[in-house]
C-alpha cells in the first residue's frame, strides 16, 4: 500500500497550545479544505473545494481565538473532510463521503477497501491518537 501523505503534506493533525492553563480542550475536525498532494481534486471544481463541502469555512480562526482568550488547547485536522471526516467512525460512508450537499465527489465514488483503510490509516488514526492521548495526559 503506497502511502497517502507525502512529506511535503506534513502532519494529518495540529495541536495549538498544548501546555494551556485551562482545562478546556477545544477540537476542530473540519479546519481546512486542503487536500493531500497524491489525491488531486478529487474531480471537484475549484468552486466546490472552497465551499462548505470541503470545510467549515472560519471554524479554525474562531477556535484559534478561543485558544487565545480561554488560554485553551486545540487539536485540528489539517487536511478537508472530503479525504476523511474525523469526526466519523472508518465504517462510516460518512467519513468519505461519496456526495456532498448537491456535489458529487468523483474520488470518493468507488472507494477500494484499501483505499479506505489507507485514508483511516493516515488521517483518522493519527487525529484519534493524537486526541485520545492528549485527553489521558
Amino acid at each position: 500500500m503506497t502511502r497517502l501523505l507525502t512529506e511535503a503534506d506534513g502532519s494529518p493533525v495540529a495541536v495549538e497550545n498544548p501546555d494551556a492553563l485551562s482545562p478546556v480542550l477545544l477540537v476542530c475536525e473540519h479546519a481546512s479544505r486542503r487536500l493531500p498532494e497524491k489525491m488531486g481534486s478529487l474531480g471537484l471544481s475549484p468552486e466546490a473545494l472552497v465551499s462548505h463541502i470541503a470545510w467549515d469555512p472560519g471554524a479554525l480562526a474562531v477556535s484559534q481565538l478561543l485558544v487565545k482568550n480561554l488560554d485553551a488547547a486545540l487539536i485540528y485536522q489539517r487536511f478537508s473532510r472530503l479525504i476523511y471526516d474525523c469526526n466519523r467512525p472508518p465504517e462510516a460512508e460518512a467519513a468519505m463521503p461519496p456526495v456532498s450537499e448537491i456535489f458529487e465527489i468523483p474520488g470518493n465514488s468507488a472507494i477500494s477497501p484499501a483505499e479506505r483503510q489507507a485514508r483511516t490509516e493516515a488521517l483518522y488514526v493519527p487525529f484519534s491518537n493524537t486526541l485520545s492521548g492528549f485527553i489521558a495526559a
